[in-house]
C-alpha cells in the first residue's frame, strides 16, 4: 500500500482533527506525556537540525547541536543569516511535518518514508551531535525508525508516519506557547530573544509569527492534499451527469 490509499474525504480529516486534538492534550497531562514522548524528541531534533540546515542555506557553517533528555537543544553555528536561522526551527518542524503528510498523501509508501528518515537521523546524528545522551537517543529513535518501516505493513506504518508527521507541526506550534510565556516573563535565552535583539521587533511578536506560520504551513499542506484526492473524482461525476 502506498500512502494513505482511500482518499481525503473529510471524515479522514475529521480523524486528523482529532487526531491533532489528542497529541495537544496528551502534552499536557503529567504522567501520560510518555506516550508521545519519542515523537516529540524526533521533533526536538527536527527543529534543532533545521537551524543547521539554515545556517548552511545562507553561507554559514553549521557546528554541532545537543539534545537534552528535557526535549530542549543547542545548535551551534557560525556566519549566515542569524534572523533566518533563528526562524527556522519551529519553521522547519511545520515545514517538514507538512512535507511528510503531503508526500504520503500523493502515493509515497510510509514504509520507504520511515525507513529513509531512519536512515537521515543516524546519519545525521553522528556527523552533528556531540552530547551523550543526544547521540544514544538519537541513534535508538533512528532504529526504531527505520525498523517500524521495515517491520510495519500498513495500515500501521501510515498511522506511525502520520502520527510523526502531525507532531512536527504541532510540535512547532505548540512550543510557541512556552516559548511566549518565556518570552513574556523573562530573558530567558529563546530563539525568539535571539530574534528581538537582532531586530529589535518584540520576542511575542515572533512567537506569534511562528505560530501563525505553522497553522499556514498545516492547513495548507491538508488542503493540497485533499484537493488532489477530490478533484479526479468531482471530473468523472460531471463527465457522466
Amino acid at each position: 500500500m502506498s500512502g494513505f490509499s482511500d482518499g481525503w474525504r473529510w471524515s479522514e480529516l475529521a480523524g486528523l482533527a482529532a487526531l491533532a486534538i489528542l497529541l495537544l492534550v496528551l502534552w499536557q497531562i503529567p504522567g501520560v506525556g510518555f506516550v508521545v514522548y519519542p515523537f516529540r524528541l524526533f521533533g526536538t531534533f527536527v527543529h534543532e537540525i533545521s537551524h543547521g540546515l539554515a545556517a548552511l542555506a545562507t553561507g554559514g557553517n553549521f557546528h554541532r547541536f545537543t539534545v537534552s533528555p528535557d526535549l530542549s537543544g543547542l545548535a551551534w553555528s557560525a556566519g549566515g543569516w542569524r534572523w533566518v536561522i533563528s526562524s527556522a526551527g519551529y519553521i522547519g518542524s511545520a515545514v517538514f511535518g507538512g512535507v511528510l503528510i503531503l508526500l504520503a498523501a500523493r502515493g509515497a509508501a510510509s514504509r520507504v518514508l520511515l525507513m529513509t528518515l531512519g536512515l537521515i537521523l543516524g546519519v545525521l546524528c553522528l556527523l552533528f551531535v556531540r552530547n551523550l545522551f543526544g547521540i544514544l537517543s538519537g541513534l535508538v529513535l533512528a532504529a526504531a525508525t527505520f525498523y517500524a518501516g521495515y517491520r510495519l505493513r500498513p495500515p500501521w506504518s501510515d498511522v506511525v508516519l502520520l502520527v510523526l508527521a502531525l507532531q512536527l507541526v504541532l510540535d512547532g506550534f505548540n512550543s510557541l506557547f512556552t516559548l511566549l510565556r518565556l518570552s513574556a516573563a523573562s530573558n530567558v535565552q529563546t530563539d525568539a530573544l535571539s530574534m528581538a535583539q537582532a531586530t529589535g521587533i518584540p520576542a511575542v511578536i515572533w512567537s506569534l509569527v511562528w505560530a501563525a506560520i505553522s497553522l499556514a504551513v498545516l492547513g495548507y499542506t491538508l488542503y493540497l492534499a485533499y484537493r488532489r484526492r477530490v478533484l479526479p473524482a468531482a471530473k468523472a461525476g460531471a463527465g457522466t451527469a
